[in-house]
């Protein structure tokens, strides 16, 4: 069946495509600016060349990323960013239904991943996409200091220290 990664999707000027080890490095400074605690490099090198990740190109250009993995029938997106100036234009969008089909290619069920209670932007285009939210993990993200995450305890303001919850979200595919 062929490479089902090569070119999975092309459209609009953005191109879809597996991640080459020429684009990995602008793609880690893509990720590191939306950062508190960025990966080091290996871990983002290794996550992006694992032939599942996904990289957007626009006039050959790296615009945005997904990361993916995959255990047994189940994709996990780890890590998904556009480049800030390129964002609302329907890439990650892409990225997103360019995972649904390499998912489907390989007979994946189901897609799961984290998103900051704060992104917003991020939690509207998931459940237009069919994700449904199905839990929460608390302090899971790092925030900026002063950026402290508030929450109310037994009707009391408290604040986590420079901690965020994430949903957990799934998609059906």
């Amino acid at each position: 069946m062929g490479n089902p990664t090569k070119s999975v999707q092309d459209t609009r000027m953005v191109v879809i495509s597996a991640f080459t080890e020429a684009e990995v490095a602008l793609a880690y400074c893509i990720f590191k600016t939306d950062r508190v605690n960025p990966w080091a490099f290996s871990t983002f090198e290794k996550s992006a060349l694992n032939r599942l990740s996904l990289v957007a190109k626009k006039k050959e250009i790296t615009v945005g990323y997904i990361l993916l993995s995959s255990i047994l029938d189940e994709f996990t997106n780890e890590d998904i960013t556009v480049q800030a100036n390129e964002r609302n234009k329907g890439i990650g969008r892409q990225l997103i239904q360019s995972s649904f089909i390499l998912a489907t290619q390989m007979q994946q069920v189901v897609i799961y991943l984290e998103v900051r209670f704060s992104n917003t932007p991020a939690i509207e285009l998931y459940r237009s996409m069919g994700f449904e939210l199905i839990g929460q993990r608390n302090n899971y993200y790092e925030t900026e200091r002063g950026q402290e995450h508030v929450t109310y305890i037994n009707n009391k303001i408290t604040v986590l220290a420079s901690r965020e919850n994430a949903y957990i979200m799934k998609k059906v595919l």
